[in-house]
């Protein structure tokens, strides 16, 4: 009985003592005023975990363990920036991130057109 305690004793200790952060941010548009981005993504490169922004343009990434990391940010048609971040678990990471338009026209895209008629090749015998 006295090892049941003694272990559920260790365990409780381990995971209070294990140490989490937060990543709370607002991703904006630069060109409109910083107008909140909506449906952009944020991915922590170092562990591949993604979110979506909101409709206020806000994200959260909670349980991050301490350390070092690099966030990802992007959204359709704006150019993608990138931004390190210390995570500890005494103060939170406010972040706010105005993304630029990227710069790409309909005139840099090339279009292809691919011919759907396929000529027919059969063999006739006479």
């Amino acid at each position: 009985m006295k090892q049941i305690l003694f272990t559920m004793f260790f365990l409780a200790t381990a995971l209070i003592s294990a140490q989490n952060g937060t990543i709370n941010g607002k991703i904006t548009d630069a060109e409109e005023g910083n107008s909140p981005l909506l449906f952009a993504k944020v991915t922590i490169k170092e562990t591949g975990t993604k979110v979506i922004t909101d409709a206020n343009g806000t994200f959260k990434f909670e349980n991050i363990n301490e350390g070092a990391y690099t966030l990802i940010c992007s959204f359709t048609g704006y150019e993608t920036k990138e931004i390190k971040v210390e995570v500890n678990s005494k103060t939170p990471n406010n972040i706010t991130l105005a993304l630029g338009a990227s710069g790409l026209s309909l005139d840099d895209l090339a279009m292809v057109y691919a011919s759907s008629e396929q000529k027919d090749n059969t063999i006739k015998n006479n």
